[in-house]
């Protein structure tokens, strides 16, 4: 049966390698070694195995719900500020459309969220609503943050706008829990 343990820091046989990934520096992720390390099992027989990962996937759901309301709320307003052409490119339809639709992938990002943690806090069955939370946001957080870069244009690979940076932890959110791209 599947079970969670906790290694303590400084443990003997226990040994950390830096991971150089494409995204998610604020969360330094690295290579974990263990080896005949002391360890303690994390609850008891009843613990339950699926809804720790489930609440996992919603943890990195949360990352990409966050992260892409920071893509959005910075985009509105470059693309309001920025001429082309004698007006905001924000006036371009395809522009316009392109928010527009970073807006309802986001919200509905934040409502299957919010329904697969409200159903875990009250202690009823989450498992289908973690997962179609999990898969929407994986799919979703790279399309935002892909967007965002596009509406940028030259300046989304810059390191001058924070966009680029959050379409890196994007693509790692996408991939890091389960691999879904």
């Amino acid at each position: 049966k599947p079970a969670v343990f906790i290694v303590r820091g400084g443990s003997d046989g226990l040994s950390f390698r830096e991971d150089e990934g494409m995204g998610l520096k604020a969360g330094q992720t690295v290579k974990m070694r263990l080896d005949k390390v002391a360890a303690e099992k994390l609850g008891d027989d009843d613990f339950d195995y699926a809804a720790f990962l489930d609440l996992s996937a919603l943890a990195w759901c949360a990352l990409a719900v966050g992260t892409c309301q920071s893509v959005l709320d910075y985009v509105i307003p470059y693309c309001n500020d920025r001429v082309a052409f004698g007006e905001p490119i924000s006036h371009r339809q395809g522009v316009a459309f392109i928010i527009a639709d970073m807006a309802i992938e986001l919200d509905a990002m934040r409502m299957m969220v919010w329904r697969a943690a409200a159903l875990a806090e009250s202690g009823k069955p989450f498992h289908r609503e973690a997962y179609l939370a999990r898969v929407l946001c994986a799919e979703k957080a790279m399309k935002i943050g892909t967007d965002g870069v596009q509406l940028l244009g030259g300046h989304g690979f810059t390191k001058e706008h924070p966009v680029e940076r959050w379409y890196r932890d994007l693509r790692a959110v996408g991939v890091m829990h389960g691999g879904l791209h």
